[in-house]
């Protein structure tokens, strides 16, 4: 009888070890979490896996001692450095090598789960401490280590791919409207661009060490001949544009209010001698009296560089400037996103700055709007919108209290990163 009592002591302090194991496996995001920073923002933002890499000398060293990824890498290097002197000229011949292919997806997943079942610890460490804090892939969260990690390089990969087709090759995207190349690549002056853009990356050439590398310089390398930085702008916001918001969250008595945050998406003006539209000073009319009713304590002004195409206008900065200016609110009630470029962005974004800087998750917010917009987002067309580019709802419990008033409740879902957005990913 002993043995047996002890034996069942046993099996239930395995089963929990294992119950905690497996909780801290599937964790996701941590509020007290700190990113981690290179020395490009854009490259953060849009591939946070490669940023923890870098901080990450274990696993970097791992994968660079693999015979694959030594390979891959010495092609894409020579590749590389080739161009700075072959007599290539088209797009496709000087940047169509550094995408991945359907079987470069396949060997690079083969291998990173390999290297996982012989390196786990380092990797778990990895992951653990980074990744799934962070929130980026937050969609994975439920994953196990090893799927987490497989579904974190395939974003790469996606992002890698669609970075290269849309300011190399100039596919036409998402939104080709306000998201296209800023030149027409097949041109004579950007053909000459992209080839000098290879002398330079030889220049730099001993800095690159790892296999994505490559890829990743020449995708950065064509974001900044366009000059799309967007995803940089303001940042760390936390730091600057939003600190004083930041700070009065901290002491902010929330049962006086009844929503956590008024949220104004940007409609940006077709004109480049207009600051606010004539849409979006409707918003913010119509916001701007809720708050003065105390309806919520903070308002989210939303929406980046966006109309007309690479504009001198952010919408989140210009709407409140008329926010302070015509309604004397003042700074420390407004946060601004300035990268929001879409309506479901727009939601997916407060969302981001609500659970992130600690703004009651479980209290409603307000979306604000025109009467055409709200409608817009009232249908279920829109729903579909956002499962068909994010891949769920960025809201949740969404309904209609007036012409101008959506009542919804965030999703932690929207902290994780969208590879096919690289200006707000």
């Amino acid at each position: 009888m002993k043995k047996i009592k002890n034996y069942c002591r046993l099996s239930l302090a395995i089963l929990l070890i294992f119950c905690v194991v497996n909780s801290m496996a599937q964790a996701g995001f941590n509020k007290n979490y700190h990113f981690l920073r290179s020395d490009n923002l854009v490259a953060d933002k849009d591939f946070y896996l490669l940023t923890v890499l870098d901080h990450s000398p274990a696993v970097k060293s791992v994968i660079e001692g693999d015979a694959y990824f030594k390979q891959l890498f010495a092609d894409r290097l020579a590749l590389l450095k080739s161009h700075a002197t072959d007599t290539c000229t088209h797009p496709l011949s000087l940047v169509g090598g550094f995408k991945y292919s359907k079987e470069d997806s396949v060997q690079l997943a083969e291998n990173i789960s390999s290297l996982y079942k012989s390196h786990q610890a380092i990797f778990d460490q990895m992951i653990n401490n980074h990744l799934r804090p962070s929130g980026y892939y937050q969609r994975f969260a439920d994953l196990s280590n090893a799927d987490l990690l497989l579904k974190a390089w395939g974003q790469y990969v996606y992002g890698i791919n669609y970075i290269i087709n849309q300011f190399g090759l100039g596919k036409k995207m998402r939104y080709p409207r306000i998201d296209t190349a800023s030149y027409v690549v097949s041109s004579r002056y950007y053909r000459t661009v992209m080839k000098d853009m290879f002398s330079l990356l030889d220049e730099q050439a001993n800095g690159i060490k790892l296999f994505y590398q490559p890829s990743l310089v020449v995708a950065m390398h064509l974001m900044d001949a366009n000059d799309r930085d967007e995803p940089a702008r303001f940042e760390p916001m936390e730091q600057n544009d939003n600190k004083a918001a930041v700070a009065k969250i901290k002491t902010t008595q929330w049962n006086k209010y009844p929503y956590a945050a008024i949220v104004i998406p940007g409609n940006g003006p077709e004109l480049y001698t207009t600051p606010v539209s004539p849409d979006n000073k409707i918003h913010c009319d119509a916001a701007a009296a809720r708050y003065l009713k105390g309806m919520a304590p903070f308002i989210i002004t939303s929406g980046g560089y966006c109309y007309p195409f690479r504009g001198p206008y952010c919408e989140a900065i210009e709407m409140k400037k008329y926010l302070m200016k015509k309604f004397g609110i003042p700074g420390d009630a407004i946060i601004i996103d300035p990268h929001a470029r879409h309506t479901t962005t727009n939601f997916r974004n407060a969302d981001r700055l609500i659970i992130r800087y600690g703004m009651p998750t479980d209290k409603p917010s307000l979306f604000i709007t025109s009467k055409s917009q709200h409608d817009s987002v009232m249908k279920d067309t829109f729903d579909k919108r956002n499962m068909h580019e994010l891949g769920y709802l960025p809201y949740r419990d969404k309904k209609s209290i007036s012409n101008h008033d959506v009542v919804f409740y965030p999703v932690y879902e929207s902290l994780h990163m969208d590879p096919l957005d690289p200006l707000d990913p």
